[in-house]
């Protein structure tokens, strides 16, 4: 997020313990901006702070799986549904909850509950170790008085981002397999076959074309090149793991997989239909509209998206349109400003952007079909010029020497 002056603020983690309007003591970690932003989101919330420290961002025991916890929020939407009683319920969830970081996350706000703390502070309490917008929509839900629809239309989200992420690995796994069998194919041939051609031919004093020349010692300069090559790759994703601790590391990051073709196109629809989505989830939650934008791009982990949404909830609350205030955006499409204003005239403004985030959904799966239609002729005929170049050094010197015995 943006500080105001184009610079991109962190996020940070904070300790705190308080007290529910109740007298229930409560105590747990909450994600901000600032210790004034952390004190806001507490004071939203009730709850009366007694002590507050900013503390390091914890190193989770193993990743929540999507499967896992989209069963876990459609399981809570459902009892918020029924009316039932919450801390039994979460209790019962959490036995056929497979993941065990989730179950012990979900028993903790079970064992608050029963302490009488309510629903969206005790997620609140352990908002560092669920997805990001997760006790803020919860929070929203119940503000609005609309938690199940809430929480049901986030499970809709998830599945969309774990579709995403399936897609860019589907497309990508089958020519990364052909393409590692052509390296091993033609390594094979640069090591063992070629060499003893080179050898034969030397040995019957054949002319030697220069092409063949050329690729006798390529084969021979084989070995140095592919350990050069893997020396490269390895520092490249030393410095690609590198660049991601850093702020303008992951916008430089985001920047160059942007620039490769088709999957840039691939990664920014993605990104900006999963953004649409968010806002769509957050409007239809009660959730103004500036705070909607910039939850809905830390959401997407996008640099890029949270610079823009940030430039855009700035503008709007300085008393700019969404127009006016999204010409200077790089990735948010130019129509988002006036679809926006137009909606937001209308009332329809969830409708609208859940529109345009199925839009994009069906553009990135445009794209996802190019990469498969694309990827895989280009991998199997770069294995074929390969090989066949190999080929023609190899008989090429023979050729020429049969054709001189029969003369």
């Amino acid at each position: 997020m943006s500080d105001g002056s184009g610079r991109v603020q962190t996020m940070r983690f904070y300790s705190y313990e308080g007290q529910c309007p109740g007298g229930t003591a409560i105590s747990g970690t909450i994600e901000a901006e600032s210790q004034d932003d952390a004190m806001a989101h507490l004071d939203a919330m009730g709850v009366q702070v007694v002590q507050l420290s900013q503390v390091k961002p914890p190193r989770p025991e193993s990743a929540v799986g999507y499967d896992d916890f989209i069963f876990f929020n459609e399981q809570l939407a459902s009892l918020a549904d029924a009316r039932v009683a919450l801390d039994k319920g979460l209790r019962e969830i959490a036995r056929d909850i497979r993941g065990g970081r989730l179950r012990r996350v979900i028993n903790r706000i079970a064992d608050k509950l029963e302490h009488g703390v309510p629903l969206d502070q005790a997620v609140a309490a352990h908002e560092s170790s669920l997805p990001v917008l997760y006790s803020r929509v919860i929070r929203a839900g119940i503000r609005s008085g609309q938690l199940s629809a809430a929480l049901l239309n986030l499970s809709q989200h998830l599945r969309f981002i774990a579709q995403a992420r399936r897609i860019v690995f589907e497309a990508l796994s089958y020519p990364m397999t052909v393409l590692f069998i052509a390296l091993a194919l033609f390594s094979l041939i640069m090591q063992w076959v070629i060499p003893q051609f080179e050898e034969v031919i030397l040995d019957f004093n054949a002319p030697v074309p220069r092409f063949s020349r050329y690729v006798f010692s390529f084969a021979r300069a084989y070995p140095w090149l592919l350990m050069g090559v893997g020396i490269t790759a390895v520092a490249v994703v030393g410095l690609w793991g590198a660049l991601q601790a850093t702020a303008r590391g992951r916008r430089v990051r985001e920047r160059l997989v942007l620039a490769v073709p088709v999957v840039g196109r691939l990664v920014r629809v993605s990104l900006i239909a999963r953004f649409f989505r968010s806002v769509s989830l957050s409007v239809a939650g009660g959730i103004p509209l500036p705070e909607t934008l910039r939850m809905a791009s830390q959401a997407t982990g996008s640099p890029g998206l949270i610079r823009d949404a940030d430039r855009v909830a700035e503008g709007i609350e300085r008393g700019e349109s969404a127009a006016r205030a999204g010409e200077s955006a790089r990735l948010l499409p130019p129509m988002f400003g006036y679809v926006v204003d137009t909606a937001a005239a209308r009332s329809i403004l969830p409708q609208a952007t859940a529109e345009l985030a199925k839009a994009y959904e069906m553009r990135a799966a445009h794209y996802q079909s190019l990469l498969r239609t694309w990827l895989v002729p280009l991998a199997v005929i770069f294995v074929g010029v390969s090989v066949g170049l190999c080929v023609v050094a190899m008989f090429w010197p023979l050729a020429r020497l049969i054709q001189g015995v029969s003369i």
